[in-house]
Protein backbone atom coordinates (compact mmCIF):
# COMPACT_ATOMS: atom_id res chain seq x y z
CA UNK A 1 0.00 0.00 0.00
CA UNK A 2 1.25 3.49 -0.83
CA UNK A 3 1.69 5.74 2.22
CA UNK A 4 0.26 9.26 2.19
CA UNK A 5 1.00 12.35 4.27
CA UNK A 6 -2.41 12.18 5.98
CA UNK A 7 -1.67 8.64 7.15
CA UNK A 8 1.53 9.79 8.81
CA UNK A 9 -0.03 12.86 10.40
CA UNK A 10 -2.08 10.64 12.70
CA UNK A 11 1.14 9.83 14.54
CA UNK A 12 3.57 11.81 16.68
CA UNK A 13 5.95 13.47 15.88
CA UNK A 14 4.85 13.46 12.22
CA UNK A 15 1.84 15.63 13.07
CA UNK A 16 4.28 18.47 13.74
CA UNK A 17 6.29 18.19 10.53
CA UNK A 18 5.83 20.29 7.42
CA UNK A 19 5.05 18.68 4.06
CA UNK A 20 8.72 19.01 3.10
CA UNK A 21 9.87 16.79 5.96
CA UNK A 22 6.90 14.43 5.73
CA UNK A 23 7.92 13.70 2.15
CA UNK A 24 11.38 12.73 3.37
CA UNK A 25 9.77 10.31 5.83
CA UNK A 26 7.51 8.87 3.13
CA UNK A 27 10.57 7.97 1.09
CA UNK A 28 11.88 5.75 3.90
CA UNK A 29 8.80 4.47 5.76
CA UNK A 30 7.49 0.95 5.11
CA UNK A 31 3.94 -0.40 5.34
CA UNK A 32 4.02 -3.84 6.98
CA UNK A 33 1.21 -6.40 7.49
CA UNK A 34 1.58 -8.73 10.49
CA UNK A 35 -0.64 -11.81 11.07
CA UNK A 36 -2.39 -12.48 14.36
CA UNK A 37 -0.21 -14.12 17.03
CA UNK A 38 3.09 -12.78 15.71
CA UNK A 39 5.71 -11.53 18.18
CA UNK A 40 6.54 -8.10 16.74
CA UNK A 41 9.46 -7.52 19.10
CA UNK A 42 10.70 -8.91 22.39
CA UNK A 43 11.37 -7.06 25.64
CA UNK A 44 15.03 -6.15 26.10
CA UNK A 45 15.72 -6.13 22.36
CA UNK A 46 17.69 -3.31 20.75
CA UNK A 47 15.44 -1.90 18.03
CA UNK A 48 16.75 -0.13 14.95
CA UNK A 49 13.20 0.81 13.89
CA UNK A 50 10.05 2.46 15.25
CA UNK A 51 6.64 0.78 14.85
CA UNK A 52 3.39 2.74 14.46
CA UNK A 53 0.07 0.88 14.69
CA UNK A 54 -2.22 1.66 11.72
CA UNK A 55 -4.87 -1.04 12.22
CA UNK A 56 -5.64 -3.91 14.58
CA UNK A 57 -4.74 -4.57 18.21
CA UNK A 58 -1.41 -5.24 19.90
CA UNK A 59 -0.72 -6.49 23.43
CA UNK A 60 2.24 -4.97 25.27
CA UNK A 61 3.70 -7.22 27.97
CA UNK A 62 6.08 -5.86 30.63
CA UNK A 63 8.70 -7.54 32.85
CA UNK A 64 6.03 -8.62 35.36
CA UNK A 65 4.04 -10.22 32.52
CA UNK A 66 1.34 -7.61 32.92
CA UNK A 67 -0.41 -7.06 29.60
CA UNK A 68 -2.03 -3.91 28.20
CA UNK A 69 -3.85 -3.66 24.89
CA UNK A 70 -3.26 -0.99 22.29
CA UNK A 71 -5.96 -0.36 19.71
CA UNK A 72 -5.26 1.40 16.42
CA UNK A 73 -6.83 4.86 16.43
CA UNK A 74 -6.66 5.30 20.22
CA UNK A 75 -4.78 8.23 21.77
CA UNK A 76 -1.91 6.05 22.93
CA UNK A 77 -1.59 4.53 19.45
CA UNK A 78 -0.49 7.89 18.08
CA UNK A 79 2.95 7.12 19.54
CA UNK A 80 5.40 4.35 18.57
CA UNK A 81 4.89 0.90 20.14
CA UNK A 82 8.28 1.17 21.86
CA UNK A 83 9.80 4.56 22.50
CA UNK A 84 12.95 3.18 24.14
CA UNK A 85 15.69 0.87 22.93
CA UNK A 86 16.34 -1.67 24.39
CA UNK A 87 12.61 -2.27 24.62
CA UNK A 88 10.83 -2.35 27.99
CA UNK A 89 7.91 -4.47 26.75
CA UNK A 90 7.19 -7.27 24.31
CA UNK A 91 4.65 -6.63 21.55
CA UNK A 92 2.32 -9.36 20.25
CA UNK A 93 -0.24 -8.96 17.46
CA UNK A 94 -3.62 -9.98 18.95
CA UNK A 95 -5.32 -9.50 15.58
CA UNK A 96 -4.01 -9.09 12.09
CA UNK A 97 -2.28 -5.70 12.23
CA UNK A 98 -0.82 -3.13 9.89
CA UNK A 99 2.23 -1.13 10.91
CA UNK A 100 4.32 1.73 9.61
CA UNK A 101 7.99 0.95 10.21
CA UNK A 102 10.74 3.57 10.07
CA UNK A 103 14.43 3.46 10.98
CA UNK A 104 15.02 5.17 14.33
CA UNK A 105 18.22 6.82 13.15
CA UNK A 106 16.50 8.30 10.11
CA UNK A 107 13.67 9.68 12.26
CA UNK A 108 16.27 11.24 14.55
CA UNK A 109 17.88 12.82 11.48
CA UNK A 110 14.57 14.24 10.19
CA UNK A 111 13.77 15.75 13.60
CA UNK A 112 17.17 17.42 13.66
CA UNK A 113 16.60 18.79 10.13
CA UNK A 114 13.16 20.11 10.95
CA UNK A 115 14.04 21.83 14.21
CA UNK A 116 17.25 23.41 12.94
CA UNK A 117 15.56 24.65 9.79
CA UNK A 118 13.86 27.82 11.08
CA UNK A 119 17.11 29.53 12.01
CA UNK A 120 20.24 30.61 10.13
CA UNK A 121 23.49 28.84 10.78
CA UNK A 122 26.46 30.81 11.98
CA UNK A 123 27.47 33.88 13.89
CA UNK A 124 26.63 37.28 12.43
CA UNK A 125 29.25 39.19 14.40
CA UNK A 126 32.25 40.80 12.75
CA UNK A 127 33.16 43.90 10.79
CA UNK A 128 35.33 44.63 7.79
CA UNK A 129 37.61 47.03 9.69
CA UNK A 130 39.00 44.31 11.95
CA UNK A 131 41.24 41.37 11.10
CA UNK A 132 39.14 38.23 10.49
CA UNK A 133 41.55 35.97 12.39
CA UNK A 134 41.41 38.19 15.47
CA UNK A 135 37.60 38.11 15.45
CA UNK A 136 37.64 34.35 15.11
CA UNK A 137 40.06 33.80 17.98
CA UNK A 138 38.10 36.17 20.23
CA UNK A 139 34.79 34.35 19.67
CA UNK A 140 33.55 32.16 22.58
CA UNK A 141 33.74 29.02 20.45
CA UNK A 142 37.42 29.39 19.59
CA UNK A 143 38.49 30.27 23.13
CA UNK A 144 37.65 26.66 24.01
CA UNK A 145 39.84 25.12 21.31
CA UNK A 146 43.30 23.87 22.43
CA UNK A 147 46.22 25.97 21.08
CA UNK A 148 47.62 22.99 19.18
CA UNK A 149 44.32 22.61 17.33
CA UNK A 150 44.24 26.31 16.48
CA UNK A 151 47.59 25.95 14.72
CA UNK A 152 46.32 22.95 12.75
CA UNK A 153 43.11 24.79 11.88
CA UNK A 154 44.86 27.62 10.10
CA UNK A 155 47.03 25.16 8.20
CA UNK A 156 43.98 23.21 7.01
CA UNK A 157 41.78 26.15 6.06
CA UNK A 158 41.45 26.48 2.29
CA UNK A 159 41.29 30.01 0.87
CA UNK A 160 38.85 30.74 -1.97
CA UNK A 161 37.97 33.99 -3.74
CA UNK A 162 34.26 34.67 -4.31
CA UNK A 163 32.36 37.14 -6.47
CA UNK A 164 29.48 39.47 -5.67
CA UNK A 165 26.20 37.53 -5.93
CA UNK A 166 27.90 34.13 -5.68
CA UNK A 167 25.95 31.46 -3.82
CA UNK A 168 28.02 29.83 -1.06
CA UNK A 169 25.42 27.70 0.74
CA UNK A 170 22.02 26.51 -0.50
CA UNK A 171 19.19 25.47 1.80
CA UNK A 172 18.51 21.74 1.58
CA UNK A 173 21.98 20.78 0.34
CA UNK A 174 24.25 18.48 2.38
CA UNK A 175 26.74 20.13 4.71
CA UNK A 176 30.31 19.70 3.50
CA UNK A 177 32.33 22.69 4.76
CA UNK A 178 32.64 25.09 7.68
CA UNK A 179 33.17 28.65 6.42
CA UNK A 180 34.80 31.80 7.76
CA UNK A 181 34.41 35.09 5.92
CA UNK A 182 37.88 36.60 5.58
CA UNK A 183 36.74 39.68 3.66
CA UNK A 184 33.59 41.03 2.05
CA UNK A 185 29.98 40.77 3.19
CA UNK A 186 27.34 38.06 2.80
CA UNK A 187 23.60 37.74 3.33
CA UNK A 188 21.77 34.86 5.04
CA UNK A 189 18.24 34.25 3.74
CA UNK A 190 15.52 31.65 4.20
CA UNK A 191 13.56 29.82 1.49
CA UNK A 192 11.09 32.72 1.27
CA UNK A 193 13.91 35.17 0.57
CA UNK A 194 13.72 36.90 3.95
CA UNK A 195 17.06 38.28 5.19
CA UNK A 196 17.96 36.55 8.46
CA UNK A 197 21.41 38.06 8.98
CA UNK A 198 24.28 39.88 7.30
CA UNK A 199 27.81 38.57 7.79
CA UNK A 200 31.10 40.47 7.84
CA UNK A 201 34.79 39.66 8.21
CA UNK A 202 35.34 37.08 10.95
CA UNK A 203 31.80 35.69 10.76
CA UNK A 204 31.51 31.94 10.44
CA UNK A 205 28.69 29.73 9.20
CA UNK A 206 27.81 26.18 8.19
CA UNK A 207 28.54 24.49 11.51
CA UNK A 208 25.03 23.27 12.40
CA UNK A 209 24.72 21.06 9.33
CA UNK A 210 28.09 19.49 10.14
CA UNK A 211 27.34 18.92 13.84
CA UNK A 212 23.88 17.44 13.22
CA UNK A 213 24.78 15.68 9.94
CA UNK A 214 21.80 17.51 8.45
CA UNK A 215 21.18 19.55 5.33
CA UNK A 216 21.78 23.32 5.17
CA UNK A 217 19.02 25.32 6.83
CA UNK A 218 19.52 28.65 5.04
CA UNK A 219 21.04 30.29 1.97
CA UNK A 220 24.26 32.33 2.10
CA UNK A 221 25.06 34.64 -0.83
CA UNK A 222 27.83 37.20 -1.27
CA UNK A 223 26.75 40.85 -1.15
CA UNK A 224 30.22 41.92 -2.28
CA UNK A 225 33.28 40.24 -3.72
CA UNK A 226 35.41 38.73 -0.97
CA UNK A 227 37.42 35.82 0.26
CA UNK A 228 36.37 32.75 2.25
CA UNK A 229 38.30 30.30 4.37
CA UNK A 230 36.71 26.86 4.40
CA UNK A 231 37.36 23.74 6.44
CA UNK A 232 36.36 20.22 5.40
CA UNK A 233 33.78 18.40 7.51
CA UNK A 234 36.22 15.79 8.88
CA UNK A 235 38.68 18.49 10.00
CA UNK A 236 35.86 20.51 11.56
CA UNK A 237 34.71 17.55 13.65
CA UNK A 238 38.24 16.65 14.76
CA UNK A 239 39.59 20.13 15.45
CA UNK A 240 36.55 22.22 16.34
CA UNK A 241 33.66 20.02 17.47
CA UNK A 242 35.23 17.23 19.51
CA UNK A 243 37.51 19.46 21.65
CA UNK A 244 34.60 21.76 22.54
CA UNK A 245 32.10 19.10 23.62
CA UNK A 246 32.46 18.02 27.24
CA UNK A 247 30.50 14.90 28.16
CA UNK A 248 29.17 13.49 31.41
CA UNK A 249 28.16 9.80 31.29
CA UNK A 250 24.96 8.99 33.18
CA UNK A 251 26.92 6.47 35.24
CA UNK A 252 29.07 9.35 36.61
CA UNK A 253 26.27 11.87 37.09
CA UNK A 254 26.11 11.70 40.89
CA UNK A 255 29.82 12.45 41.30
CA UNK A 256 30.20 14.92 38.41
CA UNK A 257 27.04 16.95 39.09
CA UNK A 258 28.28 17.81 42.58
CA UNK A 259 31.19 19.72 41.05
CA UNK A 260 29.09 21.80 38.63
CA UNK A 261 27.80 24.37 41.12
CA UNK A 262 24.64 25.99 39.75
CA UNK A 263 23.39 24.01 36.76
CA UNK A 264 20.34 23.56 34.55
CA UNK A 265 19.55 20.38 32.65
CA UNK A 266 18.08 21.06 29.21
CA UNK A 267 15.93 18.71 27.15
CA UNK A 268 15.70 19.97 23.54
CA UNK A 269 13.00 17.54 22.35
CA UNK A 270 9.45 18.56 21.58
CA UNK A 271 7.12 18.62 24.58
CA UNK A 272 5.20 15.59 23.32
CA UNK A 273 8.38 13.51 23.07
CA UNK A 274 8.90 13.77 26.84
CA UNK A 275 5.73 11.76 27.39
CA UNK A 276 7.58 8.44 27.49
CA UNK A 277 10.47 9.49 29.68
CA UNK A 278 12.36 12.53 30.87
CA UNK A 279 14.86 13.71 33.41
CA UNK A 280 12.99 14.94 36.47
CA UNK A 281 13.55 18.67 36.92
CA UNK A 282 14.91 19.19 33.42
CA UNK A 283 13.97 22.35 31.52
CA UNK A 284 12.32 21.78 28.15
CA UNK A 285 13.54 24.14 25.41
CA UNK A 286 12.95 22.55 21.98
CA UNK A 287 15.88 23.04 19.63
CA UNK A 288 13.76 25.19 17.32
CA UNK A 289 13.38 27.72 20.18
CA UNK A 290 16.85 27.49 21.69
CA UNK A 291 18.64 30.03 19.49
CA UNK A 292 16.09 32.70 20.39
CA UNK A 293 16.50 31.90 24.09
CA UNK A 294 20.31 32.11 24.22
CA UNK A 295 20.39 35.74 25.33
CA UNK A 296 18.13 34.90 28.28
CA UNK A 297 20.42 32.19 29.67
CA UNK A 298 22.57 32.99 32.71
CA UNK A 299 26.27 32.86 31.84
CA UNK A 300 27.15 32.04 35.46
CA UNK A 301 25.17 28.79 35.24
CA UNK A 302 26.35 25.49 33.74
CA UNK A 303 24.02 23.88 31.19
CA UNK A 304 23.74 20.13 30.77
CA UNK A 305 22.00 18.91 27.60
CA UNK A 306 20.53 15.42 27.80
CA UNK A 307 21.24 13.23 24.78
CA UNK A 308 17.56 12.16 24.56
CA UNK A 309 17.20 14.25 21.38
CA UNK A 310 20.00 12.53 19.45
CA UNK A 311 21.57 14.80 16.83
CA UNK A 312 19.49 17.71 18.07
CA UNK A 313 21.33 17.47 21.39
CA UNK A 314 24.67 17.74 19.57
CA UNK A 315 23.49 20.87 17.75
CA UNK A 316 22.23 22.37 21.02
CA UNK A 317 25.60 21.83 22.71
CA UNK A 318 27.32 23.57 19.79
CA UNK A 319 24.95 26.56 19.97
CA UNK A 320 25.46 26.94 23.71
CA UNK A 321 29.25 26.69 23.39
CA UNK A 322 29.23 29.34 20.64
CA UNK A 323 27.27 31.63 22.97
CA UNK A 324 30.05 31.38 25.55
CA UNK A 325 28.11 29.23 28.01
CA UNK A 326 29.53 26.38 30.07
CA UNK A 327 27.88 23.32 28.55
CA UNK A 328 28.02 19.54 28.89
CA UNK A 329 26.38 16.66 27.04
CA UNK A 330 24.78 14.08 29.36
CA UNK A 331 25.19 10.73 27.60
CA UNK A 332 22.93 7.71 28.16
CA UNK A 333 20.47 10.09 29.82
CA UNK A 334 17.63 7.53 29.59
CA UNK A 335 19.30 5.63 32.44
CA UNK A 336 18.38 8.51 34.77
CA UNK A 337 14.75 8.99 33.66
CA UNK A 338 12.46 9.29 36.65
CA UNK A 339 15.31 9.80 39.12
CA UNK A 340 15.98 13.09 40.96
CA UNK A 341 18.90 14.98 39.42
CA UNK A 342 20.07 16.60 42.65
Amino acid sequence: MSLQRDTLRVFSPFDRLSDEYLDKVLEKAEWVEIPRGTLIFKRGKTLDVQHYLVSGRVDLIDAQFQSSSLEAGSDNASFPLADHSPTQVSAVAKTDVELIVLERDFLDLVMAWSQSGDHPEGDSSGADDHDWMSYLLESPLFTRVPPGHIQQLFVRFEEIDVEKGESIVREGEPGDYFYVLESGRASVTDKAGRVLAELGAGSYFGEEALVGDTTRNANVDMLTAGRLMRLEKADFKTLLQEPVVKTIPASEWGERSASLGEFVVLDVRLVVERRFGKLEGSRNVPLGQLRGALDELDKSTAYVVSDDAGRRSDVAVQLLAQAGLEVYLLTDAAQLHGQPLN
